[in-house]
């Protein structure tokens, strides 16, 4: 979870706009205002009290919560289109997409983005800042109905949400690809172990501060592929909004991040390690005995 710097951000910019192609203006980008001119809806990511009690007059309210499942588990993409359909929307339209900033508020984004949402736009400035400054009218959110109002027609840009099969496939023909590990160094190389194993996927670069030299890598070399992944399904969104949202060229996403991965040991891993099972056997026995005395203990004295 990088941040840019100004001079980085200024050198992309002018890199970018040399090649016609790429100085498009992307459809999933950050801003640091609301717009003047009309045509666009904000999406509020605040918890859904906070919302609903007071927001930018129009918001649709929609918490990252509403979108993950059990164990931080994506809906299938059915459910979050009928979600997207109970707040009213069709996908053609340019939403802002505003709340606390964190990865909530990304997540969201990212997911809307992915759905096949014409344009995203995420505000980098905390909604509540704009609430208190009294420069936008303010009412109430309005919150998903209990049915559609509108369907959902967009058609998802499933060309950048990969499986890991479909990866494992690239991986074993040697295709051009770039892979960007944005988990931490520890976990990277299998010091912490987050999953069934630890380690990294085969070729795969650790997420570092250079990030520019990355986005012109992939800006002038075109047929390399890049896909982005973190530990699960909600951070790897989170993660592949913020890089996809600095570049318009597509970014891929593994949309089931490194948990799954690790999951199949079908799948091979650099750096591999395991979970050091006799250390959790040895904290689990004095905790097993300990409650077994206080049984014995509670049955003498009954």
């Amino acid at each position: 979870m990088q941040i840019f710097s100004r001079l980085s951000l200024l050198i992309l910019m002018t890199l970018l706009s040399a090649n016609p192609v790429a100085a498009s203006e992307p459809e999933l980008q950050f801003i640091d205002r609301l717009p003047d001119q009309p045509g666009w809806l904000l999406l509020d990511t605040r918890p859904d009290d906070q919302c609903r009690s007071r927001s930018i007059r129009g918001a649709r309210c929609l918490s990252a919560d509403d979108l993950v499942g059990p164990n931080r588990r994506l809906p299938s993409l059915r459910d979050i289109v009928w979600i997207f359909g109970t707040l009213g929307l069709q996908g053609d339209e340019t939403m802002i997409v505003a709340g606390n900033a964190g990865p909530d508020r990304d997540f969201v984004a990212g997911l809307l983005f992915l759905a096949g949402q014409q344009r995203v736009q995420i505000l980098r400035p905390p909604l509540g800042q704009l609430l208190a400054s009294g420069d936008w009218p303010i009412s109430a959110g309005h919150g998903r109905a209990m049915s559609r109002e509108k369907i959902y027609t967009a058609a998802p840009r499933d060309n950048q949400i990969m499986l890991r099969k479909q990866l494992s496939r690239l991986i074993s023909e040697n295709r051009p690809l770039r892979l960007l590990d944005t988990r931490s160094e520890a976990e990277y190389w299998g010091h912490t172990i987050r999953g069934l194993r630890g380690g990294h996927i085969p070729g795969a670069e650790l997420w570092t501060n250079d990030a520019l030299e990355i986005l012109v890598k992939q800006q002038s070399r075109a047929q390399v592929e890049t896909v982005v992944y973190a530990h699960d399904p909600v951070t790897s969104v989170v993660e592949f909004a913020r890089l996809q949202a600095h570049t318009p060229i597509p970014i891929g996403v593994l949309i089931n991040g490194w948990r799954a991965w690790s999951t199949d040991t079908s799948l091979p891993v650099d750096s591999e390690s395991f979970p050091d099972t006799s250390q959790q056997i040895a904290g689990v026995i004095p905790s097993l005995l300990n409650e077994k005395n206080q049984v014995i203990s509670q049955w003498r004295y009954e």
